[in-house]
């Protein structure tokens, strides 16, 4: 790639330089080469409508790297982050550290999708006849009503003490398909058109990755759009885009969502004094048709193919489909005869009509570009239909209008390869790629152990003896540990057994919220936390309470699961090896992201451990471990005693 002009330049590395004004006014600053090689690669982007992919290792300092050339640039600039935490550290952290020590006049904005917000309309009711799923949860009203009285901005986040699961939220916020728009009696005072007035004015806006879909999936179909019109896009931890994208271009039909539109229809519908017989009895039929999707197909939580072929289940289920779809059409036709001047039973036939469209593509099946298949978590259902590919919506909806994009993350190439990024998102082959190694040092940070002495994973022997491992390392390092599991089987067997002979506080996903567990594992420096999938990323603890990373085996996809089957089966049409081209790269980013979370800075160090034989015993086990930072290995156990030994000997001189 060429450099971006010689005036950029300059001004990039006066900056971020060792004597820019950063150097001078904050006393922990540190240079760091990479930092401005990447902001120099983004400023390039942004002066010559490029693409630009860019994997930054922990450490570099890859927001200020963006952010600066992003606000010299003078384009309008979305940031999209992949949580919901890192939007919020970038707006509240970093933009106001580049005021600060920067002196640059901008407008900056945070803008999150919609169910973040309190919808005023919707608390006036609620709190009316409050009404709680859970006893415990009516302790919260009284903070509710003070914050709602109070709030400038209706971000729930301001509400520190509301759990994550929170029920009645729902009640309380606004989706799309329940805002009345510009008729509600609110919407001077709404705090979302608020958040969209301010986010339009910005010169930079910070969104997450959800809100970006919903954008993007909505923006050329005649129906607005969710953020501001933009002239460049900044997508951070972008190694999440096609799983968040494959959602937002999906449908999805749930026992939950006919539940809950049953109830919002009921809700309006007595407010307004308009149940007739006729909807109370089609009600009470969608009410029926929902519990009986919830408890008499898939019985067992997981995910299941749909419309296989001489399937008694699947013939009954399109029998059944077929009645949802009949009382759904027929609540529309009598919403829509009720009152054509009520803006929310409009807004609910127009609510039916978008459920029945979406429920017919699904029970369907015809588009072969989508795979089609059933999840059942908890007590409810969900019939999706999600896209094979999304790299054609990227390209219809974003690549096609040539503006600056940068895809930047810790864990973007596989192998120091980027082809498999490009291939998932519908990149062409020729976008440049740009591999930024950590400036940490691995090799006296850190130190990783792959065992050779233990069975492979799928023998029955495994489990056993993953947990006697996971025990005596838990021993070396004296707790302070994330033990990352690929499945909760895998977690619970190991957490049935490793309390018994543990000396620390061992924290199980879910036995509290996640963020609770987070905040006591920070806590209680000693203490260890068994996790699933969701812990593998965005968790961030440095110091003395992280001291080992500890993973249960090679992140495979299952192959049998729904979308990852078709997405296999489309690669060998294309002629391609499946486990090759897909599973092998994408277990590789997990695996990076979940020993990622180990080094967070400079005084960090610990003990990587990959307990699967197969790093060492198998021919692709070198793809990972060349795609791993280059910590030193060990297959002995001695060795971590004497790592752990040489560390507490440098933390304490003489």
């Amino acid at each position: 790639m060429s450099q971006p002009s010689s005036s950029k330049t300059t001004q990039i590395a006066s900056l971020l330089g060792p004597e820019g004004p950063l150097a001078r006014t904050w006393p922990n600053y540190e240079y760091r080469s990479g930092q401005i090689e990447m902001a120099e690669k983004v400023s390039y982007a942004f002066e010559h409508d490029d693409i630009v992919l860019i994997e930054a290792g922990t450490g570099t300092g890859k927001t200020l790297a963006y952010l600066v050339p992003a606000l010299l640039s003078g384009r309008k600039t979305i940031v999209s982050t992949g949580t919901k935490n890192l939007q919020e550290q970038i707006f509240d952290k970093d933009i106001p550290f580049i005021r600060r020590h920067l002196g640059r006049g901008f407008k900056a904005a945070c803008l999150k999708g919609r169910e973040n917000y309190l919808c005023l309309y919707r608390y006036k009711n609620f709190i009316r006849e409050p009404s709680f799923f859970l006893a415990g949860e009516a302790v919260f009203l009284d903070a509710l009503k003070r914050w709602a009285e109070t709030t400038t901005v209706g971000d729930r986040a301001e509400l520190t003490d509301l759990p994550d699961d929170f029920l009645p939220w729902p009640d309380l916020s606004a989706p799309g398909d329940r805002c009345l728009g510009s008729k509600c009696p609110d919407f001077k005072d709404c705090f979302l058109q608020k958040a969209r007035r301010t986010a339009a004015a910005a010169d930079l806006v910070v969104v997450n990755h959800h809100l970006f879909m919903a954008d993007l999936a909505i923006r050329d179909q005649g129906h607005g759009e969710v953020i501001p019109s933009y002239e460049a896009v900044i997508f951070d931890e972008a190694h999440q885009l096609e799983e968040v994208a494959t959602q937002y271009f999906g449908l999805s039909v749930s026992s939950w969502r006919l539940s809950e539109f049953k109830r919002d229809t009921e809700r309006v519908l007595k407010q307004a004094k308009e149940m007739n017989p006729g909807l109370k009895k089609a009600l009470t039929f969608l009410e029926h048709h929902s519990e009986s999707l919830a408890l008499n197909f898939f019985g067992r939580e997981g995910e299941f193919e749909l419309w296989i072929e001489e399937d008694p289940v699947m013939d009954r289920l399109r029998e059944f489909g077929a009645e949802v779809l009949a009382v759904l059409d027929n609540i529309a036709a009598r919403l829509e005869a009720v009152k054509q001047d009520e803006e929310e039973i409009e807004t609910l036939a127009f609510r039916a009509r978008t459920i029945s469209s979406e429920l017919s593509f699904i029970l369907e099946g015809r588009d072969s570009a989508y795979v089609y298949w059933a999840e059942r978590r908890s007590a409810g259902v969900f019939l999706r239909a999600s896209p094979i590919e999304v790299g054609l919506f990227f390209q219809e909806k974003l690549f096609a209008h040539g503006l600056p994009l940068v895809f930047t993350s810790a864990t973007l190439a596989t192998d120091r390869s980027f082809s498999y990024f490009k291939e998932r998102l519908g990149l062409l082959p020729e976008v440049e790629g740009c591999v930024l190694d950590s400036p940490f040092d691995y090799n006296r940070q850190s130190l990783l152990y792959v065992p050779r002495h233990l069975p492979p994973p799928q023998n029955n022997r495994f489990l056993d003896s993953l947990a006697a491992e996971i025990g005596q390392l838990l021993n070396l390092s004296k707790g302070r540990a994330f033990v990352l599991f690929t499945s909760y089987r895998n977690l619970n067997y190991v957490a049935e057994r490793l309390p018994k002979q543990l000396n620390w506080p061992c924290l199980i996903q879910g036995q509290a919220p996640r963020s609770a567990l987070l905040d006591r594992f920070r806590r209680d420096t000693d203490s260890v936390l068994l996790a699933t999938q969701s812990f593998w990323q965005g968790v961030d603890v440095p110091g003395e309470s992280l001291s080992a990373v500890i993973i249960d085996k090679l992140p495979f996809s299952p192959p049998d699961k729904p979308l990852i089957k078709a997405r296999m089966q489309k690669l060998r049409e294309e002629g391609l090896d499946p486990f090759m081209s897909y599973q092998i790269p994408e277990a590789i980013i997990t695996l990076k992201q979940g020993l990622g979370r180990l080094v967070r800075s400079r005084t960090d160090h610990g003990l990587l451990a990959v307990l699967d034989t197969r790093m060492v015993n198998r021919h692709y086990g070198k793809k990972f471990l060349r795609s791993l930072p280059p910590s030193p290995m060990t297959h002995d156990q001695t060795q971590i005693a004497e790592f752990f030994k040489g560390i507490s000997e440098e933390k304490t001189p003489g």
